[in-house]
């Protein structure tokens, strides 16, 4: 026999610990996966470095020129080349870890047609959080300013545009398609088929699978400032793929890497500094505005889609939150985003 759960339906008090068990091990797999995933990608840049400065070692040597380490790294960080590889074989690998699981045909599914105006006013939305990305940085640094020390570097490295086309690429649609297909795909819709089969599809596991996906998303840029921007941004890709296809999220990943990051930042940086910077912060705060408009019109079905998609999901959250390869994920990320902080000089 089944009790309520907050608007859900859970099994009784007999079963409860062999549902834990199961969800568990459905977390711990996602969870491990996704582990697995960042270790493959840290292993193949950190391999693609090794043989590209061992083969340019080899050249400078032939040509009888002097080994220049620090010119060999620049040149190396430049090209983004290992990230694109590592990216790529990490996706192979978890298209084969979950095959089983998850199927990829299944992830690309598309579930309700989107219009024009409904992919506008995601789109302003989308948009509008840039402006809180950039008050947010400058609040960080100068608090971190104040205990003499600088997120400068993670910030900029957030913000800067490519600067060659190995990196556009990457930036602007390779590490997007990746991203999507890890997060909104396998993690996301991994997490919704899970909390489905518990619940026997009795009750919305939508807004649970969408906000512990995107939280995942936004550690895993482990950067200080631009994990709380990918958040955010997270959730509204999450949206997307949930209610329209992930095509659409993908869509929109790309549109804010590469239109509005590469593009944009291209065009601004061939006008006068002054001149770029009253553009760059028309166009933010034009799509902040925007972005409240739309949110201000469309709240009442916001609230109904919250009451919807947003309730009984107490058991679900603390089974998440007590995993411990949930809080591997989070402690390895989280380290890497403190390392980045530097004393201020």
């Amino acid at each position: 026999m089944d009790m309520q759960n907050g608007g859900g339906m859970i099994p009784a008090a007999d079963n409860i610990q062999a549902t834990k068990k199961f969800f568990k091990s459905k977390l711990s797999f996602l969870m491990g996966g996704l582990l697995l995933y960042l270790v493959i990608m840290n292993c193949v840049v950190f391999a693609y470095m090794m043989i590209y400065m061992i083969v340019q070692g080899v050249i400078v040597g032939i040509s009888g020129e002097p080994y220049n380490g620090e010119e060999i790294i620049n040149k190396l960080m430049e090209t983004d080349m290992g990230m694109g590889l590592s990216v790529i074989i990490g996706c192979i690998f978890m298209w084969l870890f979950n095959r089983k699981r998850l199927p990829i045909k299944e992830i690309f599914v598309k579930r309700k047609p989107m219009n024009v105006s409904t992919f506008f006013m995601i789109l302003c939305v989308l948009m509008g959080v840039q402006l809180i990305f950039t008050i947010f940085n400058n609040a960080v640094e100068f608090l971190l300013n104040q205990i003499g020390l600088t997120a400068e570097a993670a910030i900029e490295s957030a913000q800067a545009g490519s600067t060659t086309v190995s990196m556009m690429l990457y930036a602007g649609f390779i590490g997007p398609f990746a991203e999507e297909l890890i997060y909104r795909g396998y993690t996301m819709q991994g997490l919704e088929r899970t909390t489905n089969t518990i619940t026997g599809g009795r009750m919305s596991n939508k807004g649970y699978a969408m906000l512990v996906s995107a939280l995942l998303f936004g550690v895993m840029h482990a950067n200080p400032t631009q994990s709380v921007f990918a958040f955010m941004v997270g959730f509204v890709f999450a949206y997307t793929a949930m209610e329209y296809s992930i095509w659409w999220s993908m869509l929109y990943h790309i549109l804010n890497n590469f239109l509005f990051g590469d593009v944009m930042l291209f065009v601004l940086n061939k006008l006068p500094e002054k001149v770029g910077d009253i553009i760059s912060l028309a166009v933010l705060v034009a799509f902040f505005v925007a972005g409240v408009i739309v949110l201000i019109v469309k709240r009442k079905a916001m609230v109904a889609y919250i009451r919807e998609n947003y309730r009984g999901h107490g058991k679900f959250y603390s089974w998440t939150f007590t995993n411990i390869l949930f809080w591997v994920f989070i402690a390895i990320n989280g380290i890497m985003a403190i390392l980045s902080i530097q004393k201020l000089k």
